[in-house]
């Protein structure tokens, strides 16, 4: 109902609160019957972001589209939307931290380096032989 939707706090992040606005949903009935189906809406959705970027128009509505899709799948592979994003920062950091310190080592600045290079300083960083 409303009402359940409306119970869900603003004030949340808006990844939790998607979560949270899902599982309302699903108690009433309103879901998937299994992950396939969340898969296939997020694919939907990161068509419909790929269009929206192609036409200059509706980007943050996609966008959103797409992350709220992406937290449905969580919630059937039972993944805390907020944790997972979190998680991602840091690896992120640290690979980014890594491809700092190979271009520091060869007297380089990143953006002085061309795309093709830092992909694949980017690429090592994701595997390091430590």
């Amino acid at each position: 109902t409303a009402d359940a939707m409306d119970s869900v706090a603003r004030s949340l992040p808006a990844l939790w609160r998607a979560d949270k606005l899902q599982s309302k949903a699903a108690k009433a009935g309103f879901e998937f019957p299994d992950v396939s189906g969340a898969l296939d809406k997020l694919d939907e959705e990161t068509q419909e972001l790929r269009s929206a970027v192609e036409n200059g128009t509706n980007f943050e509505e996609e966008l959103g589209d797409v992350l709220f899709a992406a937290v449905k799948v969580g919630r059937f592979c039972g993944v805390d939307p907020e944790a997972a994003l979190s998680k991602t920062c840091e690896k992120f950091i640290a690979r980014f931290r890594r491809v700092e310190e190979a271009c520091a080592a060869r007297g380089a600045e990143m953006s002085s380096l061309p795309l093709d290079e830092l992909t694949r300083l980017w690429n090592e960083a994701k595997h390091p032989t430590e």
